[in-house]
C-alpha cells in the first residue's frame, strides 16, 4: 500500500467534509438537542476521520459515507448517554419560531400545525423505522449506505424505507377523510 502524503490526506478529508457534512449536520441536529451540540458533534466526527485517514484512504467512497455515518451515530449515541447521566432537560427546540420570522403568522402557524402532524406520525413508526427515514432524507444516504450503517441488508433497509413512508402516507389519508367526513 502506498503511503499518504499530507496534501493527499488533506484534500481526502476536505472532500468528505463538503460531500458528507451537510446531512451528518442535518441528522445531528435532529437529535442533538441545540444546534451547537450538533456542531460540535460534527467536529467530533472529522477529528475521528483525521485520526483514521489510512482507514478512510483504502475505503470506496460509498463506505467513507457510510462509515462517517457510523461515527456520527455512535457519538450521538455517546452524547445522549452524557446528557442523560448530567440529568440536563434542553430547552425546546425554537427552530419553528427563528424560520417564520419572514412568513406571515397564519402561513406560520399552519406549517408549524402540519409538522406536529408529521412528528407525531413519525412517532408511530418502529424506532429503526424512524431512523431509516432520518438517514435517508436528512442524511442524503443511499438504501446501500444505510444497510452499512445499520448493520443490515440493503433489501431489507428498501423494504422498510417503503413500508414506513407508505404508513405515514396512510396517516394522511386517514387525516383527510377525517376532514371531509367531519
Amino acid at each position: 500500500m502506498a503511503t499518504l502524503k499530507e496534501s493527499d490526506v488533506d484534500s481526502l478529508c476536505a472532500r468528505l467534509y463538503r460531500l458528507c457534512a451537510p446531512g451528518i449536520l442535518a441528522y445531528l441536529h435532529q437529535h442533538a438537542p441545540t444546534h451547537e451540540d450538533a456542531e460540535d458533534l460534527l467536529f467530533d466526527v472529522f477529528l475521528v476521520a483525521l485520526e483514521q485517514e489510512a482507514r478512510l484512504a483504502g475505503m470506496r467512497e460509498e463506505e467513507q459515507r457510510a462509515w462517517l455515518m457510523t461515527v456520527a451515530r455512535n457519538k450521538m449515541i455517546d452524547h445522549s448517554r452524557w446528557l442523560r447521566r448530567r440529568h440536563f432537560l434542553p430547552l425546546e427546540k425554537a427552530e419553528s419560531v427563528l424560520d417564520s420570522s419572514e412568513r406571515m403568522p397564519e402561513e406560520a402557524l399552519v406549517r408549524d400545525e402540519e409538522y406536529t402532524h408529521l412528528r407525531a406520525y413519525l412517532r408511530n413508526l418502529t424506532s429503526t423505522q424512524q431512523e431509516v427515514l432520518q438517514l435517508r432524507f436528512m442524511a442524503g444516504l443511499r438504501c446501500a449506505e444505510i444497510a452499512s450503517v445499520l448493520n443490515k441488508r440493503e433489501g431489507a433497509i428498501r423494504t422498510m424505507l417503503s413500508r414506513a413512508l407508505n404508513t405515514v402516507r396512510g396517516f394522511y389519508r386517514q387525516k383527510g377523510e377525517g376532514n371531509t367526513n367531519g
